[in-house]
């Protein structure tokens, strides 16, 4: 068994790999061979209370033959308890070693203290059970009756017998003289050897032997009962290592369909653009985007789809989608919305829905044309203020209501100013008091940071939040945007 922190820690890794790999019948070999060497070395442990209890006269065996028997078990538990130690159970190769080993311990046990042990039988067959496999249980049951019909024969001759379980013929005298034993007894009697090995049979070990039977049953049982649930976490396991699989891969997938290049325009010196997505599960639900619709005009979007996962990741790819196809040039925001609320309505056999922004920047005079479906109003940055939020007018959400007719609004930005957007997870942040992040902090450490460059900013903000927050857990998407108009185009 492990003996040490550093065995348990590597038996604990090795079960974990086994479990990650899909192998549960390894997991829980591994765990079972360690269990019968713990199981081994407590019988160990037992022998050596008995050969005391022997010494000081509480039991009556024969001292050297109890001290031989205890030594020889020695020999037999060490070396597979270095091994077991060694490798913490991580080889399907030892629990036959392990299970013999355990099997002779026992029947040296038996041996030499008979009736004064004789639930150690049933030791082997029981722990067996562990390893969930009713054809090594069986096969356990089959070796320990035979080894231990052995042990009985040994018994009858160096060990302690009890003779009310023994038919001695009518005037048989067994006498045991002192520093004798019973073999020798039997010996110097008239009584037939054959007769009493037979009678001791008869009378002591078929009735434990009957006993055994009927519990080995009940294990071989027990163990098909066993493999079928080990079985079934197998498949399990490796049903959850597929997905486990098809989540990173869903989840780069994600993350390669927004935008991460940074900066987004190195050729642009009018605008400076960053933008963060910390999903709260492997996958996520919100959004960001930003591209050129002309050489003239910016669009950015931010948005949050209901629900959380691969549902919520797979709607997303559509919104994001038909969003940025229907925004063209010179086609108004509120058609735009209008347009592609009908078309997710008409493939929302969810339920879900899209809280979304969309703004449109004019490079040349700073006009920032937007429209709001149900999502959060931005923070805009201005020298004589700082930030403060915007309060944009707002209509139903994406994928609601297919009649909505989306309107467009339109802020006037200049120079130096900046826009900041977000989705809810960033105002609804909770900390281990179960208290809101709010917008009262965001707009504190916004303007706390207002000086930086939008990067700078993102990364101060998700700081505080992170700080905030601290070791509760993440419940929804953070992501955020923040663009910088820093010149106008050139006529």
């Amino acid at each position: 068994m492990p003996s040490s922190k550093t065995a348990r820690k590597r038996m604990k890794e090795a079960v974990q790999n086994a479990i990650d790999s899909g192998d549960a019948f390894l997991a829980n070999e591994i765990t079972a061979n360690v269990m019968v060497g713990t199981t081994m070395l407590i019988i160990f442990v037992v022998m050596v209370l008995c050969l005391i209890l022997n010494e000081v006269g509480v039991f009556t065996a024969d001292k050297a033959i109890m001290r031989c028997a205890v030594a020889i078990a020695m020999v037999i538990e060490l070396p597979m308890s270095i091994i077991n130690t060694k490798y913490v159970g991580n080889k399907k190769w030892l629990k036959v070693p392990l299970m013999i080993d355990l099997i002779l311990v026992c029947a040296i046990l038996s041996a030499t203290l008979g009736h004064n042990v004789t639930l150690v039988m049933v030791f082997p067959v029981v722990v067996s059970i562990r390893y969930f496999d009713e054809k090594y249980t069986l096969k356990v049951a089959i070796i320990t009756a035979i080894i231990f019909a052995i042990a009985s024969i040994v018994n009858g001759f160096y060990g302690i017998v009890n003779l009310n379980m023994v038919k001695f013929p009518n005037g048989a005298e067994i006498t045991v003289l002192q520093n004798g034993s019973l073999r020798d007894a039997i010996l110097e009697s008239s009584f037939d050897q054959t007769a009493y090995i037979k009678s001791l049979f008869l009378n002591d070990f078929l009735p434990r032997c009957l006993v055994f039977l009927s519990l080995s049953c009940s294990c071989w049982f027990v163990s098909s009962r066993g493999k079928i649930m080990i079985e079934m976490q197998s498949e399990n396991a490796k049903k959850a290592s597929r997905i486990e699989t098809e989540l990173n891969l869903a989840t780069n997938i994600q993350a390669n369909m927004l935008p991460r290049i940074f900066p987004a325009f190195p050729e642009r010196s009018e605008i400076e653009l960053y933008a963060t997505m910390t999903p709260a599960k492997e996958v996520g639900g919100d959004f960001y985007d930003f591209f050129m619709v002309d050489e003239d005009h910016l669009a950015i979007v931010m948005a949050d789809v209901s629900g959380k996962g691969v549902p919520a990741a797979l709607f997303m790819v559509i919104a994001k989608t038909l969003i940025k196809d229907h925004t063209m040039p010179n086609k108004d925001l509120g058609e735009v919305f209008t347009k592609v609320n009908k078309l997710l309505c008409e493939s929302n056999s969810e339920g879900l829905f899209v809280t979304a922004f969309e703004g449109v920047l004019d490079l040349r005079t700073g006009e920032f044309r937007f429209v709001n479906a149900g999502h959060e109003m931005p923070f805009i940055y201005k020298k004589e203020h700082g930030f403060k939020p915007y309060p944009v007018e707002s209509s139903f959400v994406l994928a609601g209501f297919d009649m909505i007719k989306y309107q467009s609004g339109v802020i006037n930005l200049d120079v130096g100013d900046k826009l900041f957007q977000y989705t809810d997870g960033v105002t609804e942040a909770n900390n281990i008091e179960n208290k809101l992040y709010g917008m009262s902090r965001l707009e504190k450490v916004l303007n706390r940071n207002a000086q930086l460059s939008p990067s700078e900013l993102l990364a101060a903000v998700k700081a505080d939040i992170d700080a905030y927050v601290g070791t509760a857990p993440q419940f929804d998407d953070i992501t955020m945007l923040c663009v910088e108009y820093k010149e106008k185009t050139n006529e």
